[in-house]
């Protein structure tokens, strides 16, 4: 009697915690579909970038930033309606003549998420037609973020873009090595 009693109750404790292991699994599947919901709202933030710069979209493009927000790529301007209007007049200014259509190719995105925080570094190319009407690739840029959730989804804090490759000044495409 008292092994069937010892039987039973670990039977009992044993489908217990079975029970309590399925009872915690919605739980993580829930915090990993949001996890995989965040990532991909980040990323639209990061193709937004683009295609909003390439659509001169600048007053969405500058709401693509917290209040706060920093863009540094060279001087750094803060909030929306500063970061907007520098690219417009940065676009408007075209200091390199460069043809249009011209659009950029993102790439090689990685994010690592802090609960209503996360960090993101990604690359990019510029593309533009060439003399002959080819694509020709004219810069590349990593980029180093800091996003927030905020009500309105997910927002750049802070972004920095390094230039890895540009074209080189006039006078220098006149010497030769």
């Amino acid at each position: 009697m008292k092994n069937r009693f010892a039987l039973a109750l670990a039977v009992l404790l044993i489908a217990g915690a079975a029970g309590a292991v399925r009872g915690a699994e919605p739980a993580g599947s829930a915090a990993r579909l949001r996890e995989l919901e965040d990532r991909e709202a980040i990323r639209l933030v990061l193709r937004d970038y683009g295609k909003l710069l390439d659509e001169r979209r600048f007053e969405d493009f500058g709401r693509l930033w917290t209040a706060d927000g920093e863009y540094v790529a060279g001087p750094t301007t803060h909030g929306p309606r500063e970061i907007g209007e520098g690219l417009r007049r940065q676009f408007s200014n075209n200091s390199l003549g460069l043809a249009e259509p011209n659009f950029h190719v993102l790439f090689n995105e990685r994010i690592e998420l802090h609960g209503d925080r996360a960090t993101s570094t990604s690359q990019s190319f510029f593309v533009a037609p060439g003399p002959d009407g080819a694509p020709h690739l004219v810069l590349m840029a990593s980029y180093d973020d800091v996003l927030v959730r905020t009500p309105a989804g997910w927002r750049f804090q802070k972004r920095v873009v390094k230039g890895n490759m540009a074209p080189k000044p006039a006078a220098q495409d006149a010497r030769k090595p």
